[in-house]
């Protein structure tokens, strides 16, 4: 019983900055919201990709992207339901999933895409509108 007890403290911390966490991660995804540019690359190819962040809702963004220059021509695809969660930001999309690392100054994404036959990294810098 006095072992159970000694996690009670740590538990109580956890849940009590949960909601911390949640009020970050929606401050994070405010801050997303605009318009970034840079490429995608897959071995030795790569093309221009723009990600528009249209708005957040808590930790949920919402927008689009460009993909330029892929093996099936430039498409437009969207996302509803892109989730922050620290630095990470998750983008699934009907046609290309995506995730990225946001850096510490906020003026930049890096990460990977993955579509059902190949995968590759993106980097992506915020235009300044």
């Amino acid at each position: 019983m006095l072992k159970t007890l000694r996690f009670f403290p740590l538990a109580l911390c956890l849940v009590a900055l949960a909601p911390v966490a949640h009020a970050d991660d929606a401050a994070t995804a405010a801050k997303l919201v605009g318009t970034w540019e840079g490429k995608w690359l897959f071995a030795d190819m790569g093309g221009k990709l723009v990600v528009k962040i249209d708005a957040a809702t808590g930790n949920v963004l919402k927008g689009s992207s460009v993909w330029y220059g892929t093996a099936v021509g430039d498409f437009k695809d969207t996302f509803t339901k892109a989730k922050v969660k620290g630095q990470q930001v998750e983008f699934p999309e009907p046609t290309m999933d995506f995730e990225a690392t946001l850096s510490e100054d906020g003026q930049s994404l890096e990460g990977n895409w993955t579509s059902p036959i190949a995968t590759g990294k993106l980097k992506l810098q915020r235009k300044i509108d």
